[in-house]
């Protein structure tokens, strides 16, 4: 199988620095940024991309004084967006907000085998929007309330527990495939283009792992029900909900994040007064309100900070990914 080129992490970071700088002459003419800036999110409304997405967009406006509009555009488990932003004009005016990971800028090339876009040559990692919580949900029409329940009725039953995601290689993906594997359960996953919510609550499916920014006010409400977090302690948000240690799965831990992107030749002045915007958004208190109430954290850093972040984890997403698929990036 085809790999992409092995780059040490010294090398990523000063290689971000070393294309932005060729073209920086160019935006060193204009004061940045000179129109709307778009974020580009590649899975539904409702989703925890798309919900971070927006609740930082009026925080950002106030620092960069253009507007800051989310598009979704949705297909080929986001990779048509993470595509769409890549081929952009590399101004800083189009970004993509996708995971940390990776996860859609390589989905091509783990269901074809080709890598259509690659990460630090592509793709620009501007700053980490959030680190999130996942949980392990069902709807309550199945009648159970704890990881143990769940994991009895699954293997009672002929049929295995289906579970959604944005597609193949995707995060909600391998965490679902990963949780099945540890209940000894069998499953079945179920690729949606758009928002598996409604069938996931009507127990159409039969659960789903997921960050809490898409299932927390979910859980609240009653509408699912959660079994279990992934990380290592409570969620203040969600203070009932178990840990998946104190469930019975020692050592199933799992924290995400939620990254903005930008076309990988774009000027480092601008990649700097993105980041800066990013950060003094994640410190606004509106912002940190509305984190809380989703259980995710904001997360402020440089641009060596967000690439040493995105290699690392991206590195250990790659690892789940060939132990779950069998192949890797």
């Amino acid at each position: 199988m085809p790999q992409f080129p092995a780059f040490e992490l010294p090398v990523l970071i000063a290689s971000m620095a070393i294309t932005g700088l060729v073209a920086s002459a160019a935006i060193q003419a204009e004061t940045f940024p000179s129109r709307p800036v778009k974020l580009v999110v590649g899975v539904p409304p409702g989703t925890a991309p798309d919900i971070v997405a927006r609740t930082l967009a009026q925080a950002m406006e106030r620092s960069l004084g253009q507007s800051v509009v989310v598009e979704n555009r949705l297909g080929a488990g986001g990779t048509l967006a993470t595509s769409a932003v890549a081929s952009a004009p590399p101004d800083g005016h189009t970004l993509n907000v996708s995971g940390c990971s990776g996860d859609s800028i390589v989905h091509a090339y783990v269901t074809s085998g080709r890598p259509p876009l690659v990460p630090f040559r592509d793709l620009t990692p501007v700053g980490r929007l959030m680190r999130d919580h996942w949980l392990v949900v069902v709807s309550p029409e199945l009648g159970v309330s704890t990881l143990q329940q769940f994991r009895e009725l699954a293997r009672s039953r002929s049929e295995a527990m289906a579970f959604p995601s944005q597609g193949e290689g995707s995060s909600p993906h391998l965490q679902g495939e990963r949780l099945a594997r540890a209940l000894g359960i069998k499953s079945l996953h179920v690729p949606y283009k758009d928002s598996a919510v409604n069938d996931l609550i009507a127990g159409r499916l039969g659960f789903a792992v997921q960050g809490s920014a898409s299932v927390a006010e979910l859980v609240r409400s009653g509408r699912l029900k959660a079994l279990a977090v992934l990380s290592r302690e409570r969620l203040a948000a969600l203070p009932d909900v178990q840990t998946a240690e104190e469930a019975g799965l020692p050592n199933h831990h799992y924290n995400g994040g939620v990254c903005l992107w930008a076309p990988g030749a774009t000027p480092v002045p601008a990649l700097i007064r993105l980041n800066e915007a990013l950060n003094t958004a994640a410190g606004d208190p509106a912002v940190r309100r509305r984190f809380d109430s989703l259980g995710v954290e904001p997360v402020a850093g440089n641009l060596t900070d967000t690439a040493k972040f995105v290699a690392e984890f991206m590195a250990e997403s790659d690892r789940l990914r060939e132990s779950v698929l069998g192949k890797g990036r």
